[in-house]
């Protein structure tokens, strides 16, 4: 055997070898591309792509509705709960020195924004009376004053005070 004989034999053994690594590369991601395959089909046999896909397009279509139907959802109901009467605060009270217990109330109803009303309760052993204002952020109408029972009540409804705090007289 002559040394070109060698040669040539000894390149088409290399070319032979990197064959061999190029076919067991193209093996493994042959393998990868099933894998995904089975995936993409779930089961399913490859008949129509196109059919699979336009399905998974009307499906996609179909949340995104749902999913815009729900931002809507969420957004009225927190405007609704903006405006609900979720803030409460009561205060009992003695308007009468040295007469009677603490029978007398104030409660206030308030929203997010501190609109609402407050409660007032005046207890005497003969009859009692109850008096409703109307609260606009936190404050009543000039016309109608709010006491200081009445105050505590709102500012212990808008989280500002705590319950325990006793009126000043």
């Amino acid at each position: 055997m002559n040394t070109q004989e060698i040669y040539i034999f000894g390149a088409l053994g290399g070319g032979i070898i990197i064959l061999l690594f190029w076919v067991i590369f193209l093996q493994i991601n042959l393998r990868k591309l099933k894998r995904n395959q089975e995936i993409l089909f779930q089961g399913k046999k490859a008949k129509n792509l196109e059919e699979l896909i336009m399905d998974q397009q009307t499906a996609l279509l179909n949340l995104s509705k749902q999913s815009k139907r729900l931002f809507e959802i969420t957004d009225h109901l927190t405007t609704a709960s903006n405006l609900s009467l979720s803030k409460v605060g009561m205060v009992r009270f003695n308007p009468f020195k040295n007469l009677g217990g603490n029978q007398s109330f104030s409660v206030a109803f308030l929203n997010n924004h501190l609109n609402g009303l407050v409660i007032t309760s005046i207890y005497h052993e003969d009859n009692s009376r109850f008096y409703c204002k109307t609260i606009i952020g936190g404050k009543s109408h000039k016309k109608y004053p709010l006491t200081a029972e009445e105050q505590q009540a709102i500012s212990i409804a808008a989280g500002n005070q705590s319950v325990d705090k006793p009126v000043s007289n």
